[in-house]
């Protein structure tokens, strides 16, 4: 059969980077090789992604995650200059007459009052790095922020960066850029994690003791990263320390969490467990409230890593993650499957394991070969006898890949890489759950499909004021379908009504396929060492995405892949920045303006329930749709006094138009999705006002997502009947949250093995009973000769939660 191209060869792309490569490669006079490892004084742990200059030439480098890097230089004597997030920088001076290993070491800053760094690299990082729409996360500095009943969720803290929005409390995922939930491709140590929510989104499934850094990807994303449309967040587990035993936790109202990590063979060989669980359940019994008492909200996770070093040039780690929730709340009903259920049981389990091997082919060559598996599992459980079921869905994730990392010039770095993953898909399975059950079973078809994908990056660095990235990336789609695939009348909207027969096509067969060249480009002009103006481009294909026409948080949506009539989703974005530093660095600034093309968005018909729908492409409606923007972002990193500032303002469209009345939304006029929030602003402040005692504040502000009101009333019968006109064509309430904290910190000058600290928190001061949703109900009265229609406006969190957490290190 033959394939749908989104994208046409791009012979000028092609042969652009062809010359390129070749003319860059074979320019520049004899270079020698400086390498090296840098390390921590305390523990010799090596420090991933430390930053790492020669002064007089002005370029340099990134350690990889053996803490390794590499960067040529001419003959000559140079200083090098080191820094990274938390220790003091390196200066130190070279004499280059061969190829040179240089081992360097770093110290850690003690939490002093003079400084306070709140970013996770140094902060000139904000003019030199060449992409767009690119944030590292600091750990260190989000744990003193303001918390949910003292959990730091890695997921909420994103909310307070540009471009990132949420559609309310207790909602899973986020949204970027004008992107839905299942348009962010979230990775664990290479694993994605299909549901990172824990207790139905109101915290994630990162045990933050776990995490060594965060990279957030919204703008300039590089090659090696596709299947997503939005944004990438990309996480990597630390190291396990090497050289002694140690361990780290902590103590919160609603969980406790306990990392340990040791040396298995001193400098060869070490790993970490870090686990963590949640005691909610035990809480709400303790509350007057019956119905509370019978509600069930529990979680776990457990995250390790084994470490292996058998020579400087080699690492392997297999990491692996379990996460698992239960959720009942008393007096549910599920009226999707036509079934009164007095208690519903959900839960949901994530299992994920990584294999990789990293290995350094001398100083210019380095390889990382990576294996994942990665499953989900969503499930519903109803007891009652006469209606007992079990709904049960999942999706399988296989996924082996090889990246390289190729330094010709120290003007120069190349990625270039392929990957190939496998996709299982289980839409739906309903059972009875005993043997009287009335439930008749339902099985949804199997889904099984493959995609893979070839990339390259090539940065360039044509002096100390310009410097290019060129990447392109070619993915392939292959729906490998099992059973049946129905087919609709020619002429006619797709409904049960139209279907006309069916195709059954053997196990591994090939039922659609798709492909498409992704290019990349960013660039970067230095006006000043303070100063830079950043451009980006991409093209993103998304061939899988999650189905679900509702904000809830439940785990009944479910995964679906492209096929012959849903298609994949593209993204094509442009973005331009302006970026500034003042006063030596102590305050970092910058401006971002984007814009993106969306095809193929997907939404849905009105009233459809996809809930074990066996032709969910009946329900699919799919268009076009834009979104724009701009976003202010201000950063002070020293000082008692340390913060950022965010403003978001975006619109997000989308246009559903056919010429079926049936499958047109809004007239085939544009409309927001119930995402869209247009003006969303946040303030983050910390202030040391001791050695040991800081307090810090978060303050956040948005507009009310969109939401369809009834448009008129009709009387039936005696009974209100709502009348909805256009979709999404007011809005909720604005959103208004401010949270405190106070933080007391272990004194650092004390040598104590163990050491503690508190931290202080209040969520929503305000009092601010925000709207997650607003609905409508009618009163009757005086039997049938007049009824009254009041809104009630549904607020998840509505009232001040203060909170309290230990944690510890030793």
């Amino acid at each position: 059969m033959k394939k749908k191209s989104f994208y046409s060869p791009l012979g000028v792309w092609g042969c652009f980077i062809v010359l390129f490569l070749s003319f860059s490669t074979t320019c520049g006079q004899r270079k020698f090789t400086l390498s090296g490892v840098i390390r921590q004084s305390s523990n010799e742990k090596p420090l991933p992604r430390a930053a790492i200059y020669v002064d007089e030439t002005g370029y340099g480098t990134l350690s990889d995650t053996l803490g390794r890097y590499q960067v040529l230089v001419p003959k000559g004597t140079f200083n090098i200059t080191v820094s990274y997030q938390g220790f003091f920088t390196k200066h130190q001076r070279v004499d280059v007459n061969n190829n040179l290993m240089v081992d360097i070491i770093m110290d850690e800053k003690a939490n002093d009052l003079d400084e306070v760094v709140v970013s996770a690299n140094s902060a000139s990082q904000n003019v030199k790095r060449l992409e767009t729409g690119v944030t590292n996360l600091s750990i260190k500095n989000m744990k003193k922020l303001p918390t949910l009943l003292g959990e730091l969720d890695i997921i909420k803290s994103l909310f307070s960066l540009p471009g990132v929005a949420s559609v309310g409390e207790g909602a899973s995922g986020f949204n970027v850029r004008g992107g839905n939930i299942d348009q962010n491709l979230i990775l664990m140590d290479n694993a994605p994690v299909f549901n990172a929510s824990h207790l139905m989104g109101f915290f994630s499934v990162f045990n933050p003791d776990a995490l060594r850094d965060i990279n957030f990807y919204r703008g300039g994303i590089p090659a090696q990263y596709g299947g997503r449309t939005a944004s990438v967040l990309n996480i990597n587990l630390r190291d396990a320390n090497a050289q002694k035993f140690s361990g780290q936790g902590g103590v919160g109202l609603v969980s406790s969490r306990l990392m340990l990590e040791a040396p298995i063979i001193k400098d060869k060989a070490s790993f970490f467990v870090a686990s963590r669980f949640s005691y909610v359940g035990y809480l709400f019994k303790l509350l007057p409230q019956q119905n509370i008492k019978n509600t069930k909200a529990d979680f776990y996770d457990i995250t390790a890593k084994l470490e292996f070093r058998p020579t400087k040039k080699d690492k392997i780690a297999l990491t692996g993650f379990t996460g698992f929730d239960k959720f009942k709340v008393a007096g549910d009903s599920l009226a999707n499957l036509e079934v009164n259920a007095s208690s519903s049981l959900f839960n949901w389990r994530t299992t994920n394991g990584t294999l990789s091997w990293v290995h350094s082919f001398g100083t210019k060559l380095t390889s990382k070969i990576v294996g994942v598996y990665s499953r989900y599992d969503a499930n519903i459980i109803n007891p009652d006898s006469a209606l007992a079921f079990r709904l049960e869905s999942n999706i399988v994730y296989k996924n082996l890949k090889a990246d390289f990392n190729y330094l010709p010039s120290e003007k120069q770095k190349i990625d270039f890489g392929l990957s190939t993953i496998d996709y299982q898909i289980q839409p739906g399975k309903l059972r009875p759950d005993n043997a009287v059950s009335q439930i008749n079973p339902v099985t949804l078809r199997n889904e099984s499909s493959l995609e893979s994908a070839v990339y390259i990056n090539d940065e360039y660095d044509f002096n100390k004021k310009f410097s290019i990235l060129v990447g392109v990336r070619y993915s392939f789609f292959m729906n490998r379908g099992t059973g049946y695939t129905y087919n609709y009348r020619d002429g006619l909207p797709k409904s049960i009504e139209t279907l006309t027969d069916s195709t059954l096509y053997a196990k591994g067969s090939v039922t659609k396929s798709y492909g498409g060249i992704e290019p990349r480009f960013s660039a970067k002009y230095s006006l000043n060492d303070n100063a830079s103006i950043k451009f980006s481009l991409n093209r993103m294909i998304q061939y899988i995405q999650l189905i679900s026409n509702t904000t809830a948080a439940l785990p009944t949506a479910r995964w679906k892949s492209a096929d012959n009539y849903i298609k994949p989703q593209i993204a094509d974005q442009i973005s331009i920045g302006y970026f500034q530093n003042l006063n030596d660095n102590k305050i970092e600034a910058s401006i971002e303006f984007f814009y993106k093309k969306l095809t193929n968005v997907a939404d849905y018909k009105d009233g459809s329930n996809l809930l074990l729908d066996k032709f969910p492409e009946a329900s699919i409606l799919q268009g076009t749709g834009r979104a724009y923007g701009a976003e202010l972002y201000v950063k002070k990193n020293i000082g008692l006094l340390t913060g950022w500032m965010s403003y978001t303002y975006s619109q997000t469209q989308f246009l559903v138009k056919s010429k079926f009345e049936e499958e047109t939304i809004n007239n085939g006029e544009y409309f927001s999705p119930n995402y869209n929030k247009p003006h969303i602003f946040n303030l983050i402040a910390s202030y040391q006002a001791a050695k040991r005692i800081s307090f810090s504040t978060n303050f956040t502000f948005s507009t009310g997502r969109p939401i369809t009101y009834p448009a008129a009333k009709f009387y039936v019968g005696g009974l209100v009947v709502p009348y909805y006109a256009n979709r999404n064509q007011a809005n909720i309430p604005n959103y208004v949250r401010l949270d405190l904290a106070m933080n007391i910190d272990a004194d650092p000058y004390k040598t104590k093995k163990f050491k503690g600290s508190w931290n202080f928190s209040i969520y929503n001061a305000l009092n601010t009973r925000n709207a997650y949703s607003v609905f409508f109900r009618t009163k009757t009265r005086y039997a049938q000769y007049y009824n009254k229609v009041d809104i009630y406006k549904l607020s998840i969190l509505g009232s001040m939660i203060p909170s309290i957490s230990y944690n510890f290190k030793f």
